[in-house]
């Protein structure tokens, strides 16, 4: 039912366009009913109940694009004007909190809770709702994580048909039916309305995190009783604590020419102020101050206040500043202090600590101080700064021992002396040069030779006098010199002469692991047998010293053995016992065949280049006992060519 709530006096509405505040959706659970039809052709299927006695609804874009139907609210559910966003739930689930007077109307709840995803603390919060069937006051209470709750705040909010000031309006509505065709209702009189109703929780309250809101239906406008609030999204402005920084104009001496110039943040806008002068000032910028502290009141737009003192020092046109130099200093050394003046003579000079009155002496503090200069000019006026005086303490050398290492290995170097906080740099001289290194301990490259490092403890700008340290490789044994001795078919002697020096030796030939010597731990030979196919027999020699660490680099030869006999069997039995079932040349030298078998009438029956050999077959056919010929073709692996032919007994 249309109806216009006619007395705007009873109205807690907001202006919601009056000020720039950002209100951003808050997420809140508790939602009663589903009031938005979205998708489809039949809204009864895709809501949970009318809004209205004429059981009207809302609908989205994307149903009013399905059935025909003009305007609709957003598909997303964001409602955002100027610097208000407000986001409804899911369309598909329930959407709105829909009350009336004690839950006498249907689907709806004399009073429900809405409950924020995460509490937060706001200075205000925005609820987007309208009423149908006339006007609905309400009242809103918050619930804030520590367990208290605020006084309910109430409100009376508009019908959605012809109320004044509206956030959102010209969305239409349908009634809510099974199937189309659907009237769309308000569009010519830019309805239906959708409001704001904004409140603030008490000052002492906005810094607490809000759990959830009771929202109470407290009186309908309707002398039936049939109004209906229906509420779609809460948004906020968060809470921001004011706060004030200040730039301050000294007061000439013994004149009212200072002046503050504050900058407030936070709160609620707009901020007003006050200050405690006389007479009162109202703005920002307070003028015409003699030296004196001053407070300022800033209240935000909540009526939050928050004081704010300033003091205002009275200055001299005389400028004075004091000086060191150096500023910094190192335990037992000095500098010297100055008091200069500018624009001016000043009468005295008093500095603190002590009784010194001069304007310039010499000092060598032990602790870091600051000195507080004071001048008083010709007019009596003081004129004050200060310097501050940092005295670091010089930290004692470093203590490192020297070191003996394998050759070409790095040395681990440590401070033993180390303490916090002093950092350390270490050198490759005794003064000047680059830092190669920091910290307590230092790992030096690969030496081969005696070398020294210097290190310096630091302590701010102060260094202490740097230590030298030594760091000396072990001697390595001298690398044997190996030579080739007899060289067989089936084996090489390797020989080498003694070391100076040496414990013993170990050998690796081909890559192996190293072992002792054929010859024995402290031999100088080793031959090496069992030489099956190869080109090459490959030794290293390392002469052993007194440490791991001073074993000699390996001692390197090589011997290409001679080549092997060649055995060509003169009868084979391919019976499939895994003895003698190929035919095939033996030798340890062989590298590839070309191999030919006949039969006793010279046909070719069997070619192959496969060291595996004759297997005793042709075309899968086992072949008879009996006489074969052969010619094949050996390569060795001296890469020389043999031809040998002959007969081959078969036996089975």
């Amino acid at each position: 039912m249309k109806r216009v709530l006619l007395v705007a006096s009873m109205l807690v509405i907001c202006a919601c366009r009056l000020y720039a505040q950002t209100y951003t959706p808050i997420p809140v659970t508790g939602y009663n009913n589903d009031g938005v039809a979205e998708a489809g052709l039949n809204a009864e299927a895709v809501t949970t109940t009318g809004l209205d006695i004429q059981a009207k609804i809302l609908y989205s874009l994307d149903f009013a694009a399905l059935n025909g139907l003009q305007a609709g609210i957003p598909n997303d559910g964001i409602f955002t004007t100027g610097l208000r966003t407000y986001q409804m739930a899911d369309y598909t689930g329930n959407n709105v909190l829909y009350l009336s007077k004690n839950g006498v109307v249907a689907n709806t709840t004399g009073f429900d809770t809405l409950t924020f995803v995460t509490p937060g603390a706001y200075s205000k919060l925005s609820f987007l709702c309208y009423s149908t069937e006339q006007s609905s006051t309400i009242s809103i209470t918050f619930n804030y994580t520590d367990g208290t709750s605020s006084i309910p705040d109430t409100s009376t909010i508009l019908d959605w048909f012809g109320g004044i000031n509206p956030v959102f309006d010209s969305h239409g509505r349908i009634k809510r039916q099974a199937a189309g065709p659907y009237a769309v209702e308000g569009l010519s009189s830019n309805d239906p309305r959708i409001y704001c109703v904004d409140i603030a929780p008490v000052c002492e309250n906005q810094a607490k995190e809000i759990a959830s809101v009771i929202v109470n239906y407290v009186q309908s406008g309707d002398p039936g009783g049939q109004s209906r609030a229906v509420f779609l999204a809460v948004s906020g402005l968060a809470y921001v604590p004011i706060g004030v920084t200040s730039d301050v104009v000294k007061a000439s001496c013994g004149n009212s020419d200072g002046s503050i110039n504050i900058t407030a943040t936070g709160g609620a806008f707009p901020l007003t102020y006050s200050w405690n002068t006389t007479p009162a000032q109202t703005t920002e910028h307070a003028v015409d101050l003699a030296a004196g502290t001053y407070t300022v009141t800033v209240t935000d737009a909540n009526g939050c206040p928050a004081d704010f003192s300033t003091e205002v020092s009275e200055e001299s046109m005389i400028l004075l500043k004091a000086l060191a130099k150096p500023g910094d200093l190192c335990t037992g050394t000095t500098t010297k202090l100055w008091a200069i003046p500018t624009g001016g003579r000043m009468q005295s000079y008093t500095w603190e600590p002590g009784t010194v009155t001069d304007s310039s002496f010499t000092i060598s503090p032990d602790t870091t101080t600051t000195f507080k200069l004071t001048g008083i000019d010709e007019n009596g006026c003081k004129v004050i700064d200060s310097i501050k005086i940092t005295v670091t303490e010089k930290p004692e050398a470093p203590l490192v021992s020297a070191q003996t290492i394998c050759p070409d290995s790095t040395a681990t170097l440590k401070i033993t002396n180390a303490t916090t906080p002093f950092t350390y740099n270490w050198y490759t001289f005794p003064s000047g040069g680059n830092v190669t290194g920091n910290g307590d301990t230092y790992t030096t490259p690969a030496i081969g030779t005696a070398t020294t490092w210097y290190v310096e403890a630091v302590n701010g700008p102060c260094a202490s006098d740097r230590t030298p340290v030594t760091v000396t490789p072990f001697d390595r044994a001298a690398t044997p010199v190996v030579k080739t001795g007899t060289i067989s078919s089936t084996g090489v002697t390797f020989t080498w002469e003694p070391v100076p020096g040496a414990t013993g030796y170990i050998v690796s030939v081909d890559g192996s692991t190293y072992a002792a010597p054929s010859s024995g731990n402290q031999g100088t030979t080793h031959v090496v047998t069992g030489i099956t196919n190869q080109e090459s027999i490959n030794i290293k020699v390392i002469a052993l010293g007194p440490q791991v660490c001073q074993n000699s680099l390996p001692g390197l030869a090589s011997a290409k053995p001679k080549p092997g006999e060649i055995f060509i069997p003169n009868a084979f039995t391919p019976n499939g016992d895994g003895k003698n079932d190929y035919f095939k040349p033996e030798g340890t030298s062989i590298t590839a065949i070309d191999m030919k078998i006949f039969n006793q009438w010279g046909e070719l029956i069997y070619q192959t280049n496969q060291l595996t050999g004759w297997n005793g077959t042709y075309n899968g056919t086992l072949q008879p006992s009996g006489v074969y010929t052969y010619t094949v073709r050996i390569t060795m692996t001296d890469k020389t060519q043999v031809i040998k032919k002959g007969a081959i007994n078969l036996l089975r």
